[in-house]
């Protein structure tokens, strides 16, 4: 995979160049920061672009982004070639060891937040072509899904957005992309009906602009059971509402999932100085960052900053020393991030007695464990999908 985004990275890679040493602490920085984003086009390779450029003079470096699917994103950061990763839902399913992160290769990943934020959109939603005339998950049977490969944000939410509409993949005829951006180059090329998407992703008002449109689909809110079957795939989501992104006017409100977005995240072993760092340049230039693009106002520090985003994962101890520094740290998000460091304990714990005794029993009856099914069992019925 680190092969691919090589690769990648040559072909789009984004440096933005600083002058002048290090002025936020007395712990020196790495000279080239490598960040780990989306695939070129998708909105988590845009947030990071703008985020570099607005940073890169604060912090005195160069910053240079890798594109690369979600797993490819948290393999680098895990394999040490990048500091940073502009992630979203993978952020959670990383931890948990969920999904593609079901393997004896990856398991739970110790991510911890640097930065959240809560948006005005949904980072991660049903979206149709308006040819197709789907305007909630009830009307997906027989129609095209695509499916992003190795992101469990794209199948487990189709799988949720399916079972919103009681429906299976069954019901459906699946199409595999193998990025973001090839999921909205399907509804704007009209071979799909169907994919999960942010609703200002840059895919996404290319399909509005194109021959066969773009709609949003409505998760209607007093719909219960149906958000219980939804959320069975997809814990971390809400019930919220979308005012901001292609198709959406002035004063419209539609009904979606929500959920913290878009994450800034690294590794646990991060150094607190360079993660301490990398948020008070986040802090000070937001004012920029917030304005520079549709939706990236989700990231402003009073807005992202905030005990619900440890539904995803834990703040890094660098950035929780800079919260409490600017006095926006309180003890509920004192007590939301220890609830989940705990959880996320449990967890570690959990797989590792798992994983022991799925190879001793593949090791006596010589056949494969269906991993990912066995541990989401587990989670569910001991550790809990969310920190209780």
């Amino acid at each position: 995979m680190w092969m691919k985004a090589s690769l990648s990275m040559a072909l789009a890679l984004v440096c933005l160049s600083a002058t002048g040493a290090w002025a936020q602490g007395s712990a020196k920085l790495p000279n080239v920061v490598y960040w780990a984003a989306g695939d070129v086009g998708a909105y988590m390779y845009t947030v990071p672009a703008i985020v570099s450029e607005k940073i890169a003079p604060v912090l005195g470096v160069k910053i240079r982004l890798i594109p690369g699917n979600d797993v490819e994103r948290v393999n680098m950061m895990r394999l040490g070639r990048a500091h940073l990763g502009a992630l979203s839902a993978d952020v959670y399913w990383g931890s948990m060891g969920l999904a593609s992160y079901s393997t004896f290769a990856l398991g739970p990943q110790p991510l911890r937040l640097v930065w959240a934020g809560w948006a005005s959109y949904a980072g991660s939603t049903g979206i149709a072509t308006k040819a197709s005339g789907i305007k909630t998950p009830y009307d997906l049977k027989g129609k095209r899904v695509a499916i992003v490969i190795g992101a469990a944000w794209s199948s487990e939410g189709a799988k949720g957005t399916l079972a919103f509409g009681n429906l299976t993949l069954n019901d459906v005829t699946v199409i595999e992309v193998s990025t973001t951006g090839a999921a909205g180059k399907a509804l704007v090329e009209g071979k799909a009906d169907f994919t999960m998407l942010g609703t200002n992703t840059p895919g996404v008002y290319e399909a509005e602009s194109s021959s066969f449109g773009a709609t949003i689909l409505r998760y209607p809110h007093e719909d219960r059971d149906a958000w219980a079957r939804y959320r069975k795939f997809m814990p971390y989501h809400v019930p919220g509402w979308s005012t901001v992104g292609a198709t959406i006017k002035p004063g419209d409100r539609i009904p979606t999932p929500q959920y913290p977005y878009p994450l800034t995240a690294v590794l646990a072993n991060q150094p607190d100085d360079f993660v301490y760092a990398v948020a008070k340049a986040f802090h000070t230039r937001m004012d920029d960052i917030a304005v520079a693009f549709p939706g990236n106002d989700a990231m402003k520090t009073e807005r992202g900053i905030v005990p619900d985003a440890t539904v995803m994962a834990p703040f890094h101890p660098g950035a929780v020393r800079f919260f409490k520094e600017i006095g926006v740290w309180k003890d509920a998000h004192e007590k939301a991030n220890a609830k989940k460091l705990a959880h996320l304990d449990r967890v570690q714990k959990r797989w590792a007695t798992f994983t022991e005794d799925a190879q001793d029993r593949m090791a006596k009856t010589k056949k494969k464990v269906d991993l990912a099914k066995e541990w989401r069992e587990i989670v569910e019925k001991e550790v809990g999908l969310v920190a209780e």
